[in-house]
């Protein structure tokens, strides 16, 4: 039997019910930590800033604030946590994401995008894949064999697959380097040529 018959070739799948848990899981989990992380927020905040008295003496107006900044985190722990269990879904069985980058494209559309669009753009690193997320859609994803990766003097990422250039993208914050993601991608490409 040769190396390539001896490989599973088949790239099983998530079924519908355990795609769909997974989503729920990671909604309700997201929920959950915003909920707590937005009801300590103001009295942490107040022990910081040594406002505490106030919240001793004005109880209603300290849980009300606690009320308010709960209802905002769980707003925005459910959005990202169904957002986070989205992109999990999409994984194939036994992948494992290794790390998540803050990216942006240069232009979108035709126009400039702004520093600030920190959360719409994910670039993910998988022990299987290369893939590319705005918000909740994956626009693309490319096993580590198929693809390169090169930068450019002023921070570009670009991402090759053959002779074409599939995406040219900047780091969010723009300080940060490629350096990890460069020496990950060597070692992934390395062990998927080896399967």
């Amino acid at each position: 039997m040769t190396d390539v018959e001896s490989r599973d070739v088949t790239k099983p799948t998530l079924t519908e019910d355990e795609r769909r848990l997974r989503i729920r899981r990671s909604t309700v989990g997201g929920g959950l930590l915003g909920g707590v992380v937005g009801a300590a927020a103001p009295f942490v905040t107040s022990l910081g800033l040594g406002t505490a008295w106030l919240f001793e003496h004005l109880a209603s107006a300290g849980v009300l604030t606690a009320a308010l900044c709960c209802a905002v985190g769980v707003w925005l722990g459910v959005r990202g946590g169904r957002t986070h269990g989205l992109r999990n879904a999409a994984l194939e069985r036994g992948e494992t994401v290794l790390s998540e980058y803050a990216v942006r494209p240069p232009v979108v559309d035709g126009r400039a995008t702004k520093p600030s669009e920190v959360d719409r753009w994910a670039l993910r690193v998988t022990d299987r894949h290369l893939q590319l997320w705005d918000a909740r859609d994956r626009l693309w994803s490319h096993p580590w064999h198929e693809i390169r990766l090169t930068t450019v003097e002023d921070g570009l990422l670009r991402v090759h697959r053959r002779d074409r250039i599939v995406a040219e993208l900047l780091p969010v914050p723009e300080s940060i380097g490629w350096d990890a993601l460069l020496l990950g991608a060597r070692r992934l490409q390395g062990r998927s040529r080896d399967r």
